[in-house]
C-alpha cells in the first residue's frame, strides 16, 4: 500500500491533479489530457467513438502495464471527459465547430508564449479566458487612442 501512495505522490508531482476512477473490480489512476490529446480525440471520434475513448484512456492512464476490461476503459474515458472543463461559447468560433481549439490556442500562444498543445486542458482554458480579457483590454485602449487622435485632428482644424 505504501508503494502505491508513493507512486500517487510522484504522479501528482509530475502531472498535477490525478483522477482516481474505480468500479467494483478495477481501479485506474489517470492524469488530465493535454489540449493536443483532446484535439486528437475529437478527430478520432468522428470515425469511431469507441476507438477515440480507448485512445484517450491509454494516453491518460498512469498504470500502463495493467490490463483493463473494455467496458471499464470506455466508462472511465467517458467519466474523464465529464470531469474536464468546457470551453464555453466565448472560446469557440462564432461558426459552430470551426477550429475552436486552434483559434484559442493561437491566442494563448500569442499572449503567453507557451505551447498550448502541451498544457493540461484546465490550464489551457484558464489561459484562454485570460487571453480573451487581454485582447478586449487592448481593443479598448486602441479605441481610446483613436478617439484622442480624431479629436485632436478635427479640433485643430475647427479653430
Amino acid at each position: 500500500m505504501k508503494k502505491l501512495e508513493e507512486r500517487i505522490q510522484n504522479w501528482k508531482a509530475a502531472y498535477g491533479e490525478i483522477v482516481k476512477v474505480q468500479s467494483e473490480d478495477e481501479v485506474a489512476y489517470l492524469r488530465k489530457p493535454s489540449v493536443g490529446e483532446i484535439e486528437e480525440y475529437n478527430q478520432l471520434k468522428t470515425d469511431d467513438v469507441y476507438q477515440a475513448l480507448e485512445f484517450l484512456f491509454k494516453k491518460c492512464v498512469l498504470e500502463q502495464e495493467k490490463e483493463y476490461e473494455d467496458e471499464f476503459v470506455l466508462s472511465v474515458a467517458k467519466s474523464l471527459l465529464e470531469k474536464l472543463p468546457d470551453a464555453g461559447d466565448s472560446v469557440l468560433s462564432k461558426e459552430t465547430g470551426v477550429d475552436g481549439i486552434k483559434k484559442s490556442a493561437a491566442l494563448v500562444r500569442h499572449f503567453f508564449h507557451v505551447d498550448p498543445y502541451k498544457l493540461p486542458i484546465d490550464e489551457f482554458y484558464k489561459l484562454v479566458g485570460e487571453a480573451l480579457w487581454l485582447q478586449d483590454h487592448k481593443n479598448k485602449q486602441l479605441e481610446v487612442a483613436l478617439a484622442n487622435v480624431l479629436v485632436k485632428t478635427f479640433a485643430n482644424g475647427a479653430l
